[in-house]
């Protein structure tokens, strides 16, 4: 097991101690479903050899390869970077994203150049104006501003002849 103690900012890991964690993550979910090197790899398209290396954390995975890798543990990737994030020591109580849209929205963008943020912006009024949302329809049939009953019917509908007394 890997000791984390005294990381409190992702900033101050090093890429050997991330891969080191990530390769203790991969082991830790193939162990748990009994599966061999060999098994994972053969269906996640890499060589053992590979894998052993990406789980001893002396070899990058790509992140397609790494999809791949939890796709034949049968782990959700969100799974395999929720664990890492606790590996690393994430505070399980802290959300990793604000509730708050516009700090969510400064947060995704921070590290975007300004012209890539121009070009979002300009597309995303594109999209607004070529595909405007749809407007509410009105029910088919039915009048709401009478306020006329039938007994035990409910409102009258539009068009519906009126009982004559």
């Amino acid at each position: 097991m890997i000791c984390l103690e005294g990381m409190i900012f992702a900033y101050s890991e090093s890429a050997r101690l991330v891969r080191s964690a990530l390769g203790a993550v991969l082991r830790q979910r193939r162990e748990a479903t009994r599966r061999t090197l060999t098994e994972v790899a053969g269906e996640a398209g890499l060589s053992p050899a590979h894998l052993s290396e990406v789980e001893r954390g002396r070899k990058e995975v790509s992140t397609e390869r790494l999809l791949a890798v939890a796709h034949a543990l049968g782990a959700r990737p969100a799974d395999i970077y929720a664990d890492l994030a606790r590996l690393l020591g994430a505070d399980p109580d802290r959300p990793a994203w604000p509730e708050d849209p516009p700090a969510k929205l400064r947060l995704a963008t921070a590290s975007l150049p300004l012209e890539a943020l121009r070009s979002v912006a300009d597309f995303s009024a594109y999209l607004a104006i070529a595909h405007p949302p749809p407007r509410p329809k009105g029910r088919i049939g039915f009048n709401p501003t009478n306020s006329e009953t039938s007994p035990g019917r409910g409102p009258l509908f539009a068009g519906a002849p009126k009982s004559r007394r």
